[in-house]
């Protein structure tokens, strides 16, 4: 096994990252006690990790996103899994799933493989471009009277930013001069910024009369607006899809831990992913799902789809140090082959069996999934 993760910073760092940074300089360079806190969490479970060969040690410290929310989830999941079980990782050669799971007198209980959802490429690619454009107007421009506000418009190529922020800066000029000079949308003055690589829509906000400036103060104040439809349930349920089949068993339970790192996937979203689409029957009104989830019976799969999956779990808001406890809800497969045990990994929300017959098999909320829960 490797050493520890991560060592304390030598030079103070109390400013948080920018989005154009990757996530794992907070680690690596900030001083917050929030940043302290999640080093001493990641190195305390990392010190019980069976990391033979130091790959997890390397996704942790990775400037790729991705892989560090995909090594935090693997930690996670082996922290919670060890105390009740011993868990081997990555056991065996060829495809394997991430544990395998012993009671104490080496008895052979299960298998358990995560998987991460992260938000979809376009939109991520939406977000760091944006991230990389403030971050340059922040370098360049120092807030004095106005904030503003950028959404991207159109980007055919990156713009120069000379012309750019000499535009920003003749516009505040004519703000302090009157404050009329702009077209208000919403209450908010602003215009667009066009030139052949970009249009930019800009708003002016008016700094609060008497409003003292920090040294560290940023002039643009929002994030990037990402927009169109939200398919996480879909991606969730393909990526479960290729999980399904991959390892051998032992005709023991198997159990798919979901990270969702995807911020618009919800826990109505994992449900949808599993149960499947909401949809109105026609004449009679009523709710029904199309029978297109992970779970359920299908035209060729009429015993019940994925009877090799006994439970899924998903797993919202894990960041070590952050504000909120992570929330766990897991749902059972009510057709599964082989059933988890209640206790293999504490959960807040459970969807399974409510009622079961020769004839049918109903699932159901058994305890509500939670909301946020400070931490």
């Amino acid at each position: 096994m490797m050493g520890r993760v991560f060592d304390e910073p030598r030079m103070t760092r109390e400013r948080g990252i920018s989005p154009a940074e990757p996530t794992v300089n907070w680690f690596l360079e900030c001083t917050r006690p929030q940043a302290a806190q999640g080093r001493r969490i990641i190195n305390e479970m990392y010190s019980r990790f069976p990391d033979r060969n130091g790959r997890l040690h390397a996704e942790l410290r990775a400037p790729d996103d991705t892989r560090l929310y995909s090594a935090l989830d693997e930690l996670l999941v082996h922290d919670l899994l060890s105390r009740w079980y011993q868990v081997s990782y990555e056991e065996g050669i060829g495809t394997r799933p991430d544990f395998r799971l012993y009671t104490s007198d080496g008895s052979y209980v299960g298998a358990v493989e995560v998987l991460t959802l992260t938000l979809r490429e376009d939109w991520t690619a939406e977000q760091r471009r944006h991230a990389v454009l403030v971050d340059d107007l922040n370098a360049r421009l120092t807030l004095t009277t106005h904030s503003i506000m950028v959404e991207i418009r159109r980007w055919d190529r990156a713009p120069r930013m000379r012309p750019l922020v000499a535009w920003i800066d003749k516009t505040i000029s004519q703000l302090r001069d009157d404050p009329a000079a702009l077209p208000v949308d919403h209450g908010v003055p602003g215009t667009m910024y066009r030139s052949a690589a970009v249009d930019i829509d800009v708003r002016f906000l008016a700094l609060p009369a008497g409003y003292r400036i920090c040294a560290d103060d940023d002039i643009v104040v929002n994030g990037a607006a990402i927009g169109g439809a939200v398919d996480s349930a879909a991606r969730l349920r393909e990526r479960l899809e290729q999980k399904a089949v991959k390892y051998e068993l032992r005709d023991k339970p198997f159990t798919i831990v979901a990270g969702i790192r995807d911020s618009m996937c919800d826990i109505r979203d994992v449900h949808e992913a599993l149960t499947g689409t909401s949809a109105i029957q026609i004449p009679s009104g009523a709710m029904i799902r199309k029978g297109d989830g992970f779970f359920g019976t299908g035209r060729d799969r009429t015993a019940g789809k994925h009877q090799r999956v006994s439970a899924v779990f998903s797993v919202h808001e894990w960041f070590p140090g952050g504000p909120y406890r992570p929330r766990i809800t897991r749902f059972d497969n009510p057709l599964a082959s082989y059933a988890l045990p209640a206790d293999a990994m504490p959960c807040g929300g459970h969807w399974g069996v409510t009622e079961q017959t020769q004839q049918h098999v109903r699932a159901d909320w058994l305890t509500p999934a939670q909301a946020m829960l400070p931490a």
